[in-house]
């Protein structure tokens, strides 16, 4: 199987990425962060922001074409849209809740999820409210391989 070098599955490679797919493992994660980001920039026209992925929290972090901060949330499993996104103690993945959580740890040098970088977005966010920053989810069934985006908000 050839790799997919952040470019979305041809043909060749579907075969050899379904048979080698165990649910939940961390090649199946990578595959959905790259084609995420495949969608992000090429369909979406969204601009990658610097960003330091923690294990847990935002997938990855764009800009819009206005300068705008759009978290986006990839996927790569057979549950679609919306029920594909997890509830946490925060607040389901996306929600106004779970956003600001995120941008908070990103602020606190103690948290797992600061970087220099992660402050700066995080602080962006509370400076203009979790409520007004977009989040798009980019699902990648692993079955078919069809891509599918939605804007949560």
């Amino acid at each position: 199987m050839s790799q997919c070098c952040g470019k979305i599955p041809g043909e060749d490679d579907c075969e050899a990425i379904k048979s080698s797919i165990v649910q939940g493992n961390t090649f199946q994660g990578d595959i959905g962060e790259r084609v995420a980001a495949e969608v992000a920039t090429e369909r979406l026209n969204l601009t990658p922001e610097f960003f330091d992925p923690p294990k847990n929290g935002f997938d990855s972090v764009y800009r819009d074409r206005a300068g705008r901060l759009v978290i986006v949330e990839s996927k790569f499993t057979e549950k679609s849209g919306l029920s594909s996104l997890a509830m946490t103690n925060h607040g389901r993945q996306g929600s106004v809740e779970w956003v600001e959580y995120n941008a908070r740890l990103m602020c606190d040098p103690t948290s797992s999820r600061y970087t220099p970088d992660n402050a700066k977005i995080g602080a962006e966010i509370l400076r203009v409210g979790a409520e007004n920053v977009s989040v798009v989810l980019i699902h990648t069934d692993p079955s078919t391989l069809n891509t599918e985006t939605q804007k949560i908000r």
